[in-house]
């Protein structure tokens, strides 16, 4: 079973959503360059690649610069968006597309090891452990009803 692992070194971007002007559908100019910089890694780490013809388990882990929004599923759009015809033939192929959300702790060891707000400057944590915001995939085949590779 083939399994691809993508990691895009920059904070998770939401799709946006287009803007109608004239009578047609534009996408913003953030979301065509964050989908760009995702086609361009993937390039990178898997050159002369054959994109993917069966099912599919997608797993994205995005770790987010700040709490709040976006919301995940605008974080997947993007990603599944992006890498549709290059990682795999098509998104209809996704039969389970997993999303998670990391945010920074709210609270961090302060002095006498006291919890303490997180102030601006303070490092990115998440349970505990420090972190830089990005995006996790991964990309598996998954497994048909008669235990063979779909």
């Amino acid at each position: 079973m083939q399994a691809l692992t993508l990691i895009i070194p920059r904070p998770p971007v939401p799709k946006g959503r287009p803007r109608v002007y004239k009578g047609r559908g534009v996408t913003p100019e953030r979301t065509r360059r964050e989908e760009q910089a995702i086609r361009d890694i993937f390039r990178e780490e898997y050159p002369d690649f054959t994109p993917l013809t069966g099912r599919l388990l997608v797993t994205c882990q995005f770790w987010m610069p700040r709490n709040g929004r976006p919301d995940v599923d605008n974080l997947l759009k993007l990603v599944t968006d992006s890498l549709n015809g290059l990682a795999y033939k098509d998104d209809e192929q996704i039969e389970l597309l997993m999303g998670i959300r990391h945010l920074p702790d709210r609270k961090v060891p302060g002095r006498n090891g006291k919890p303490r707000w997180r102030k601006a400057g303070d490092p990115l944590t998440c349970c505990g452990e420090p972190y830089e915001p990005h995006t996790s995939i991964r990309i598996e085949e998954t497994i048909n009803q008669e235990g063979n590779q779909s």
